[in-house]
């Protein structure tokens, strides 16, 4: 992975887009009174992602902007919410770019998981949405694996440290 390539590339569209489509459309609320910015993270922005170090770091900070904003707009009328998809069935899961990964084996380890339809996320989103929530992730377990995991933060890195060889196994020439 190259700054270039990969660091810089990334850095641009996820972090930069969405400060500066954050900070257009919070200057525009602000003097409204009133609005609500959904700012499009991952469940990768709530934890350790294994081999996916830029995608993660993009989408942490997303969530890390948009639950600050969430916070201190909120005297200004304006709510803030950072969406956090996990397995959504779009194409980004066929066409995302996978260096030094097999794509196949990527692939078919996601057919594994429980892909959720762009329009039951929407609706999801839209739920949390209404209820101003700061995050918005539609994990089932998310809220009990944030508690184990912070009660027990070795069966985290377990659990990381497993992801780590399931990922591996799809490298490819490295």
């Amino acid at each position: 992975m190259t700054l270039e390539h990969c660091w810089q590339k990334i850095m641009a569209v996820n972090v930069w887009g969405v400060i500066h489509g954050t900070q257009t459309a919070y200057a525009l609320m602000k003097n409204r009174g009133f609005g609500h910015i959904a700012n499009t993270s991952s469940a990768t922005g709530l934890g350790p992602a294994p081999t996916a170090a830029a995608y993660a770091t993009t989408k942490q900070a997303i969530v890390g902007l948009t639950t600050l904003l969430h916070y201190e707009a909120e005297d200004y009328g304006v709510k803030v919410s950072a969406l956090c998809p996990a397995f959504v069935n779009t194409s980004i899961l066929q066409k995302g770019e996978a260096l030094n990964m097999d794509k196949k084996k990527i692939g078919e380890q996601l057919q594994k998981q429980k892909t959720m339809s762009p329009d039951k996320f929407a609706a999801i989103a839209l739920q949390g949405l209404e209820r101003n929530e700061p995050v918005i992730c539609p994990m089932p377990l998310r809220k009990t694996m944030d508690i184990v995991f912070t009660l027990v933060p070795s069966l985290h890195g377990k659990l990381i440290r497993m992801v780590c060889r399931i990922a591996r196994m799809a490298k490819v020439g490295v």
